[in-house]
């Protein structure tokens, strides 16, 4: 019995040891639910998950429309097929008609009465062989007739296939485009709520402002662990190249719903969307993705402390930890984030604190 105890004490720790640990897993998926529930109540939380419910919906849109377009091409090659195919088939069928039209006429005269009616026997051989070639074509005209029916039978169905299978694609290209149609009405009533209440705007806008001191705080960080040298010219080119109206410019504005003054710590451009975002100088990509109330932004580095920032975008082009060159294209304009329209919001930061961009630009 005492050789017995040990070994149960041994099971008794290890199924302590088991529940323990899965103790410890309940605990942390406690935790992510917990923060992603926190995040889902928040105005961002919910542009940023309405937010890509958009592009996932416009990146299946554009497969479709490309299937569309490759069907729509294999079809008018099919029918081009059909159509040469009907006219090579009418073509051997008047050959076919015409000899057949030629026997019936000719009925009474057989070929054993060519044969027989040959003078010799030189004269036989050659009736016999001509014959022999006649039959022969006849068999030959007869089974190419009936192959090229067949062919022609054949991508007639495979026509119908391919049409029956454009409907289908078309129709569910107008299915997502109703739910990318219904996602963008989303926000735009996710906007337009929070833009008639107060309370929800100042919350709103509480997180725009703690995003803004994150980024400040991220940018000194990054900054810090870099050698500080100039990597641009110094000078800076505009960041919409087709774009050059201001729609909101940096500094204190008047807000409509707040009634009071609120600090705009950039300006922004208005522009078409998907018009082209370019590099205000050569640097070094620091930051890309979602952030927060920015929507989808790139950051870059520009060395001596200074860094630019470029937000709502719909496309980000430069990857995180690249080297650019002023003028390079780094992204698309778009309407992510807490934004009602197609724009660019382009800020300029030194040492992480935003500054007036248009004494750089």
């Amino acid at each position: 019995m005492g050789g017995v105890l040990p070994v149960y004490a041994d099971e008794i720790d290890e199924v302590k040891d088991q529940l323990q640990e899965v103790g410890q897993q309940i605990n942390a998926q406690r935790g992510k639910l917990s923060s992603v529930k926190k995040q889902e109540t928040t105005i961002m939380g919910q542009l940023q998950s309405i937010e890509k419910n958009i592009i996932s919906k416009e990146n299946e849109i554009k497969t479709l429309e490309q299937q569309i377009a490759d069907l729509q091409s294999s079809i008018a090659k099919t029918e081009e097929e059909i159509k040469e195919a009907e006219k090579n088939l009418a073509e051997q069928n008047m050959l076919l008609s015409d000899r057949l039209v030629y026997i019936y006429e000719k009925g009474d005269l057989t070929y054993l009465e060519v044969l027989l009616s040959a003078t010799d026997i030189k004269d036989f051989l050659t009736r016999y062989d001509l014959l022999s070639m006649i039959v022969e074509q006849d068999m030959e005209l007869i089974d190419s007739v009936n192959h090229q029916k067949q062919q022609l039978n054949s991508r007639k169905n495979d026509l119908q296939v391919k049409q029956n299978e454009l409907l289908f694609v078309q129709q569910n290209e107008k299915s997502k485009r109703e739910e990318l149609d219904a996602q963008k009405q989303e926000k735009k009533t996710v906007l337009s709520s929070v833009q008639q209440e107060k309370a929800q705007y100042e919350k709103a806008l509480k997180e725009l402002e703690q995003t803004s001191k994150e980024l400040e705080t991220l940018i000194r960080r990054i900054q810090a662990g870099t050698s500080g040298e100039q990597q641009g010219t110094g000078v800076f080119t505009w960041p919409t190249p087709s774009c050059s109206t201001i729609t909101s410019p940096y500094g204190m504005r008047y807000h409509p719903i707040l009634k009071y003054n609120k600090m705009h710590t950039g300006v922004d451009i208005g522009a078409l969307s998907g018009a082209n975002i370019v590099a205000a100088d050569s640097g070094t990509v620091i930051q890309t993705g979602w952030l927060g109330g920015y929507g989808q932004v790139v950051v870059i580095d520009h060395g001596g402390g200074v860094s630019t920032l470029y937000a709502h975008m719909s496309t980000i082009i430069a990857a995180n930890g690249a080297k650019v060159t002023k003028g390079e294209t780094i992204g698309k304009v778009g309407s992510t984030g807490w934004s009602t329209g197609p724009h660019l919001h382009f800020e300029v930061r030194i040492n992480g604190v935003h500054t007036n961009p248009m004494s750089y630009i």
